[in-house]
């Protein structure tokens, strides 16, 4: 595995208890990159965020996450290996405050780290720390999908897996999770998002990679791809041809 690639998958197959979902996807994610992953519903793209972050049944195949195997290890560990996780959907405490909701993130963290946790949050969402008394559900949708970003940032990832941040938000606050997101990523913080405003993806990401019924079908920068050319492979997935060729012309 190359020097650079924090997180290798090779033919990861999950699902839950019995059905099977995705269906042999190898991808390598190096250090620092922001990968969209795209596909139309029901192509398994949130089922492949909680395969990583340990809350599918692992069927089979390897994730190599920094040279460590963690296919099927419990979340928490997954967690502790320096991976968060952005749910889909609100995923707060509204009725605690904002400092409250960062205290509760920071179950895992030993005193007195907590505090110089929260102050990193702080330096890092500015936005945050003027809100901090206020309770989470009286927060517009932006603002609360940042506070839940800010939380998984709490545990100081290296990784940070992002379910549809933009579910539900005005195109406004849409464009200020992402700049927060590309921020983050400045920070040398690696991004595997999924995300359905797939024009908004591709404007954000280094890479899009594209699954359909649990399988890669397309994987490449952004710009070597036409919107209509994308909308067809969410059709009909005839790309995938494609794919194999150039896979066997870079070898």
């Amino acid at each position: 595995m190359a020097d650079n690639i924090t997180l290798s998958l090779r033919d990861v197959r999950s699902g839950y208890a019995a059905l099977d979902i995705i269906n042999g996807v190898s991808l390598d994610i190096p250090q620092g990159e922001f990968v969209a992953l795209m596909g139309p519903n029901g192509a398994g793209k949130s089922t492949l965020l909680k395969t990583i972050f340990g809350m599918t049944t692992f069927k089979g195949g390897e994730i190599n996450w920094q040279g460590r195997q963690i296919g099927g290890l419990a979340t928490r560990a997954v967690l502790g290996s320096g991976i968060s996780y952005v749910p889909q959907g609100r995923c707060n405490f509204p009725l605690m405050t904002v400092q409250e909701n960062l205290e509760m993130a920071a179950y895992t963290i030993r005193d007195p780290q907590v505090k110089a946790d929260r102050d990193y949050i702080y330096e890092l969402f500015p936005s945050l720390l003027k809100r901090r008394a206020t309770l989470a559900g009286n927060m517009s949708g932006g603002e609360q999908q940042l506070l839940e970003v800010a939380m998984a940032v709490l545990q100081r990832p290296k990784m940070l897996l992002v379910d549809e941040p933009s579910v539900g938000l005005s195109p406004a606050a849409v464009g200020i999770v992402f700049d927060e997101l590309l921020r983050l990523r400045d920070t040398g913080l690696t991004i595997l998002l999924v995300e359905q405003n797939t024009r908004k993806a591709m404007e954000v990401a280094d890479r899009a990679v594209i699954l359909r019924l649990g399988e890669v079908i397309w994987d490449g920068k952004p710009a070597d791809i036409t919107h209509d050319e994308l909308g067809e492979l969410f059709l009909t997935g005839k790309m995938r041809a494609e794919l194999a060729h150039n896979e066997k012309l870079s070898q």
